[in-house]
């Protein structure tokens, strides 16, 4: 059941099923967004409630206007819902606000880092064209310019170009398939006995995988950025086939390389997530 709150309002209230599918708990959206909200293209992002408990989501797409949206543990926690299956459950759906018009208004400096920053998107798709060492090394420096917590400078760097070994980490997850067409990947670790408090070890190798993914962009590469979930099979795959010390914990990995995909990045200034004084 599906019922408009107004007509051209752009929420509704509909029922749902939330299902385990596959590896997955997903419920799938009783409409066509795209028709009933009048969306031309782009992702659609979503605010929804449940059991009066508010979140943000994206809708995934399964063609032929068919979308249904992602249930994680830590979501189905917070609406108080537990168990894989639970039928005709009340969600009202509503899509982000478009801040377009406010955005026309809206003054900001620009320069070259300021650019690169605004137009960095995540690549999944490369070609087979090599990275030359003095761009690698190019690289990784802008890894070594990320600030940490006390200067403790934490940081590793695992550089792999041998298409074998990133074959062999992939395994079953599936958010790192684009290593099989990739040129190369780092993999950015922290130091445990330097940093020494593991929340700014995160944050440091954070810092540094963000300042990586930047310098990918200026020089005309594409990369994406792969968490690593710790004691996953992923985390222990990586330690293994790169035999990682037990005092050096990798935190994320960067699959990257050449790029023939054409793209430009939405504006991601959101109004309603500013907060000047007080929330």
């Amino acid at each position: 059941m599906v019922v408009f709150r107004q007509k051209g309002d752009k929420y509704m209230d509909c029922k749902i099923d939330i299902k385990k599918d596959g590896n997955l708990v997903t419920a799938h959206i009783p409409f066509n967004p795209k028709k009933e909200f009048n969306i031309q293209k782009g992702t659609i992002y979503v605010n929804c409630i449940i059991n009066n408990i508010k979140f943000k989501s994206k809708l995934m797409s399964k063609g032929n206007g068919k979308y249904f949206i992602i249930f994680n543990k830590q979501l189905m926690k917070n609406i108080g819902l537990e168990g894989d299956k639970h039928l005709n459950i009340n969600l009202n759906i509503e899509i982000e606000y478009n801040e377009k018009q406010e955005l026309k208004k809206l003054n900001v400096l620009e320069n070259e880092t300021l650019k690169t920053i605004s137009e960095r998107k995540s690549i999944r798709n490369f070609n087979d064209e090599k990275i030359d060492k003095i761009t690698m090394d190019t690289i990784i420096n802008a890894g070594f310019c990320a600030p940490s917590a006390n200067n403790k400078r934490p940081f590793h760097f695992i550089v792999i170009q041998n298409k074998k070994k990133m074959l062999k980490i992939i395994g079953n997850n599936s958010k790192v398939k684009m290593l099989e067409n990739a040129i190369g990947c780092i993999i950015i670790c922290g130091d445990k006995i330097i940093q020494g408090v593991s929340e700014f070890l995160i944050e440091d190798c954070s810092a540094a995988t963000q300042n990586i993914l930047l310098a990918i962009h200026s020089l005309k590469l594409g990369g994406v950025w792969c968490g690593v979930k710790q004691n996953s099979d992923f985390y222990k795959d990586i330690i293994k086939e790169f035999k990682i010390p037990e005092h050096i914990k990798p935190i994320s990995l960067i699959a990257l390389g050449y790029t023939d995909e054409k793209y430009s990045q939405n504006n991601r200034y959101e109004l309603n997530k500013i907060h000047y004084e007080i929330w």
